[in-house]
């Protein structure tokens, strides 16, 4: 946990501040990356019912932080980061995570990366989740369609999300659909994010799966760039 306010006030403190949004949509990945030379900073917390980031268990309040950064090697972008569960007794595994992503034709994206690949506490981390993920932006709305490949967890990804302007900053409203249960189970999620200054995201999502309580996770993303 000392490591990881360590890191969060290293980044804050040697970073210039810019307009950015975090990637992703609520369960499923994105083929959206970070910009170039870019970091975004993450403070995030689960509360409710069981979900991928309730790692005190059901009814009991989870915490994490990392970061993610994103680098250009054009036509390809990169992104890559790590992130952690905080708290005594259920801190780590520390998670690697990357993508790298591609524009095929204009308004689409494609991307192919993977999630949750533990350089610690290996026996307690699930196996990684290797994914593929497409995206077109209609301009009425983006749709995102891709799948994800784990042990016991494969799953069809599917999502949607439009951006407004509110009091004059970005505001994303979000849904998205994945698979539970060994493909046996739906989990259906509402979100939204909003730019709250130049580098300051707050994002929050709700999570509807047809088993289980609901549970809602809360995030607060710094965004900087070198």
């Amino acid at each position: 946990m000392k490591s990881s306010r360590v890191l969060m006030l290293a980044v804050c403190a040697t970073a210039m501040p810019v307009f950015g949004t975090p990637t992703g949509l609520n369960n499923i990945p994105t083929a959206d990356t970070v910009p170039h030379r870019t970091v975004a900073v993450q403070y995030f917390s689960s509360f409710g019912g069981a979900n991928q980031f309730a790692t005190s268990g059901p009814g009991k309040t989870s915490d994490w932080s990392g970061f993610k950064t994103g680098w250009d090697f054009k036509p390809l972008h990169l992104e890559w980061g790590l992130d952690s569960a905080l708290g005594a007794g259920y801190s780590g595994p520390l998670l690697f995570q990357t993508k790298a992503r591609i524009q095929p034709w204009e308004d689409g994206m494609f991307a192919l990366g993977v999630a949750g690949v533990a350089l610690t506490d290996t026996k307690r981390a699930r196996d990684p989740f290797t994914y593929a993920m497409l995206w077109h932006d209609f301009h009425l709305v983006r749709l995102h369609a891709g799948y994800g490949v784990q042990t016991h967890g494969d799953s069809y990804l599917f999502g949607v999300d439009r951006t407004w302007k509110l009091f004059e900053r970005n505001f994303n409203l979000n849904a998205d659909l994945v698979q539970s249960r060994n493909q046996h189970g739906l989990i259906t999620a509402v979100g939204t994010k909003y730019d709250l200054s130049k580098h300051i995201v707050l994002e929050t999502w709700a999570n509807f799966p047809d088993r289980d309580r609901v549970s809602v996770i809360a995030k607060i993303n710094f965004v900087f760039t070198f």
